[in-house]
């Protein structure tokens, strides 16, 4: 069977089955990637999670470390997971970029000007309201939120987004292309 890629980088098979990961989820793994996680020193304390072989170890500051499974395969209940921090989360980043949207509105400047060398030396309060409005602010505490109501850490998520490319991942895959697909092909 031939792939093709389309014009918005998701790959495709002949009858237009979606086959690879999507650029949304590799985007994903690329801005949470940059986020740092600060654990203290570990304790040996290992506990299952949701009785699958993925792991976490308690630090003394109380974090959770993800543990990927050795076996490099993500469980139904990860992915289960994983879907529900990815609308959550892309909710939270629609809803700043709209707000984020109307602020720029509201001053007359559009996207490209925001992009523009001179225009940011000359207006780097608007560039830093822009900035504090669409991730500055309360955004890493609500994520962290996100991560946590569904018993996941940014790590984790990171590592499944990272695997569900892998051949032996490929069912999960489709699972979670199909449950994602309103957010990354609108």
């Amino acid at each position: 069977m031939v792939n093709k890629t389309s014009v918005d980088g998701v790959m495709k098979t002949k009858g237009g089955k979606v086959r690879k990961i999507h650029l949304f989820i590799i985007l994903t793994v690329l801005i949470f990637s940059s986020c740092s996680q600060n654990p203290g020193s570990q304790t040996d304390s290992t506990v299952a999670l949701n009785g699958d072989s993925v792991g976490v170890v308690v630090t003394d500051t109380a974090e959770i470390v993800f543990q990927p499974p050795e076996d490099g395969i993500i469980t139904e209940e990860m992915s289960d997971r994983y879907i529900s921090c990815a609308k959550e989360i892309n909710a939270l980043i629609q809803q700043r970029a709209e707000t984020g949207k109307n602020y720029l509105d509201s001053l007359g400047v559009t996207y490209e000007q925001l992009s523009d060398s001179a225009f940011k030396s000359k207006n780097p309060e608007i560039v830093e309201t822009y900035n504090q409005i669409t991730v500055g602010g309360d955004f890493s505490e609500i994520e962290k939120s996100i991560y946590q109501r569904y018993s996941m850490t940014e790590d984790e998520f990171i590592w499944i987004a990272s695997h569900l490319s892998n051949p032996e991942n490929s069912e999960i895959q489709e699972k979670v292309t199909e449950a994602l697909m309103d957010i990354i092909a609108p």
